[in-house]
């Protein structure tokens, strides 16, 4: 009888004890590697870009480098104003030609208080090409409805480019063409912007 009590507690003993055990602790840190960060430099300026802050949609379909279409993205005159006025790169997907279906290619959103530019890239051909602003076309005829309360765009024939007006602000926001951005509120301007704004 003596012998069972024993046996219970050298068993409790040996279910308590079973999670103590002398450990190694181990250094998290060493075995994360780094997120892949490239850099937007000219002149004083850099800007640190995080890839994995950077949303792929419908990754399955995604066949570009993501790396690669950044590297060749960040030569552009185009991303470094964006970036340099405070535009955050948020998300990039693949497109294809309207013209040719067969041929794809990668494009970039940037967003920045609420609106949204987006910049193709093509990786094989290591380029960037045409931009396009995200805001809602609008002309002043009566078919086009009422205004838009927020950003909105318009084309200027005369001179072949687009006009980005933020009806909020009452301002003008950007002016573009497929592959220029002459202004971006509220300082860049590589046009005569006199007297636009009056």
């Amino acid at each position: 009888m003596e012998q069972t009590p024993l046996l219970l507690v050298t068993l409790i003993l040996l279910v308590f004890g079973a999670g103590c055990t002398d450990s190694v602790e181990v250094n998290a840190s060493e075995n994360i590697t780094p997120a892949p960060v490239l850099y937007y430099e000219q002149g004083n300026t850099s800007i640190a870009l995080s890839l994995p802050e950077i949303t792929v949609n419908d990754p399955e379909n995604f066949t570009a480098n993501a790396t690669s279409v950044f590297e060749i993205l960040l030569a552009d005159q185009r991303a470094g104003i964006l970036l340099k006025n405070g535009w955050k790169i948020t998300s990039v997907r693949m497109a294809s030609d309207e013209d040719d279906p067969n041929r794809t290619y990668a494009e970039v959103e940037f967003r920045h208080d609420g609106l949204s530019f987006f910049i193709g890239v093509d990786e094989t051909a290591r380029r960037t090409i045409d931009g396009r602003c995200g805001a809602e076309w609008w002309l002043s005829t009566p078919v086009s409805g009422p205004l838009p309360e927020g950003y909105h765009q318009a084309t200027d024939m005369s001179t072949k480019t687009y006009h980005v007006f933020d009806e909020r602000n009452k301002r003008l926001a950007m002016i573009y063409n497929d592959t220029t951005i002459f202004y971006l509120y509220p300082s860049y301007s590589i046009i005569n912007m006199e007297g636009i704004l009056d």
